[in-house]
């Protein structure tokens, strides 16, 4: 269970506790402002689990948050630069790559899945650029190279910033840095919402049935 997941059941609990507590313990809410104080924080708490998961997508929400929805499968070609240290036998690109997003308002997290390895996201922020209508994403990520690839290339951390000019975008531009002087642009295109592809096989097999049924 991720620590989002147990922060989110501890604050309802919290707050159904509290409101349960004030009940069993026969205390006489005969009045407006006692009921509000009695229910507020089951209420509060209810409310802030609904914001957090659902409530800040809602179009008219969302414009004021300025926070874009990018949850789902992305497509996703990474191209590194020349001056990238990318060891004899490496792939220079453009290398094939799907990145799934599970995002809420206060939690994100994402996976990268190439080929060779898999990267997770550990820390990430939102910030706004003065001019720009949308927020942009930065976060750190750890690179776990498949067994086969670690002679060549290393577990490795790095950082990622995405840009995005819509609050729900269909594409996304953004540029990557490792501690193995390699950095790089990247390129996302969203296939959907779907989530919980723990390999680029996976997530590639999924990808060519929604082509099949397309051509169908």
């Amino acid at each position: 269970m991720r620590p989002t997941t147990l922060v989110r059941l501890v604050v309802l609990s919290v707050g159904l506790a509290y409101t349960a507590v004030l009940a069993l313990s026969g205390v006489n809410l005969d009045n407006t402002a006692k009921l509000i104080v009695g229910w507020f924080p089951a209420v509060a708490s209810v409310a802030l689990l609904v914001w957090d998961l659902w409530g800040w997508r809602l179009p008219l929400l969302n414009r004021l948050t300025h926070r874009p929805r990018i949850d789902g499968l992305w497509e996703v070609t990474l191209t590194p630069t020349e001056e990238s240290h990318i060891p004899e036998g490496g792939n220079r690109g453009p290398i094939p790559a799907y990145i799934v997003i599970n995002q809420s308002y206060w939690s994100l997290h994402v996976r990268q899945m190439t080929v060779e390895s898999g990267s997770d996201s550990k820390s990430f922020f939102w910030d706004r650029v003065p001019g720009d209508d949308v927020e942009r994403l930065s976060f750190l990520y750890q690179n776990d190279p498949r067994p086969e690839h670690r002679a060549r290339s290393p577990r490795h951390l790095g950082t990622c910033s995405f840009d995005t000019a819509r609050l729900v975008p269909q594409s996304v531009r953004g540029v990557y840095f490792t501690d193995r002087y390699t950095q790089g642009e990247m390129d996302l295109r969203l296939v959907d919402r779907s989530k919980g592809y723990t390999s680029y096989q996976e997530a590639a097999a999924h990808v060519a049935d929604l082509r099949s049924d397309d051509h169908s």
